[in-house]
């Protein structure tokens, strides 16, 4: 936090001096770019660590400062909108996530997204742990990501059926398809957003498809929003397909499970194979056994992940 409040300080400044000093301004975030490594390296020493340690810190004081610098020239939305995006940039790229980066670049070690989908009984999220575990061992950070939990949107979901009345039988919040994508959007993006540069491998256990897929099978009006829960795509993906029978079977055994009729699960069952077929992404048959299963998903992400540092 100390450090997000600097950059975001550093930016405030460099904005301010360059509204005055006009394009001299652009010298501003190199000098304090080089200030700061400089106090940097001379603070490092003193706690013998690494001199190189607080580097990447100077790295986020250049980004915002040229923000700020950028912010002030009279051009319309084109470099504004550059410098707010450094200024974010600066206090998203902390100095963990550099080292990480640079670790994974010396090691040869690259993250990315992979997406289990399939209809519900199709063992995705049994397979995405046991795939977390197996990329683990494989020398990788790993993040299982359920796209079947919310972030916000049953509170917000909650709050719109009050103001409407309560809820109705027979009646759909209509909001509830745009609050899902607004929440599915903002787990997207902070879990997947610098996961490959880092080493970083983000396991979905279903994916934002799969909301947009589920809405559209129960009838909600969700066509206009097509193209951009669309728009997202994982670095891989992997179709798990069962028959709708066997998929029903596997959910009258569980205790807590909605119980989707057959119709459901078989127009979801089609748009995942349309999107395998659309995007190139392999199906797996996942009748057979959890072994056979996990084994052949291993198959196929063996030579995406290759093992790491020394495994």
């Amino acid at each position: 936090m100390k450090m997000k409040v600097t950059v975001v300080l550093f930016f405030i400044v460099t904005l301010a001096l360059s509204l005055l000093l006009h394009l001299v301004g652009l010298l501003l975030p190199f000098a304090f770019g080089l200030l700061f490594a400089v106090y940097g390296i001379a603070r490092s020493s003193t706690m013998k660590v690494n001199i190189l340690n607080d580097l990447p810190n100077a790295l986020r004081v250049f980004l915002a400062s040229l923000g700020g610098f950028l912010l002030s020239l009279e051009r319309p939305f084109v470099y504004p909108s550059a410098g707010l995006l450094l200024l974010f940039s600066s206090v998203y790229l902390n100095d963990e996530f550099q080292r990480r980066a640079l670790r994974s670049l010396r090691i040869g070690r690259k993250g990315g997204s992979i997406a289990l989908l399939g209809i519900d009984g199709s063992g995705k999220s049994s397979h995405s742990a046991a795939t977390s575990g197996w990329l683990q061992g494989r020398g990788y950070r790993v993040e299982l990501m359920p796209f079947h939990k919310y972030l916000f949107v049953e509170k917000l979901s909650s709050v719109s059926t009050a103001v409407r009345g309560g809820p109705t039988r027979g009646r759909r919040n209509p909001l509830r398809p745009v609050l899902s994508l607004v929440d599915n959007l903002v787990l997207q993006v902070s879990s997947s957003v610098g996961c490959r540069l880092e080493g970083t491998v983000v396991v979905y256990d279903r994916f934002i498809w799969s909301t947009y897929i589920k809405y559209e099978a129960l009838g909600y009006p969700v066509g206009p929003l097509s193209s951009v829960y669309l728009l997202p795509r994982p670095y891989y993906a992997i179709v798990l397909d069962v028959p709708v029978e066997k998929s029903l079977r596997v959910i009258d055994g569980r205790v807590a499970h909605i119980r989707y009729p057959g119709s459901v699960l078989q127009h979801e069952r089609e748009r995942y194979l349309d999107i395998a077929r659309r995007y190139g992404y392999p199906v797996i048959d996942a009748t057979g056994s959890f072994e056979e299963v996990q084994a052949r998903i291993e198959s196929l992400l063996s030579p995406l992940f290759p093992a790491v540092g020394g495994r």
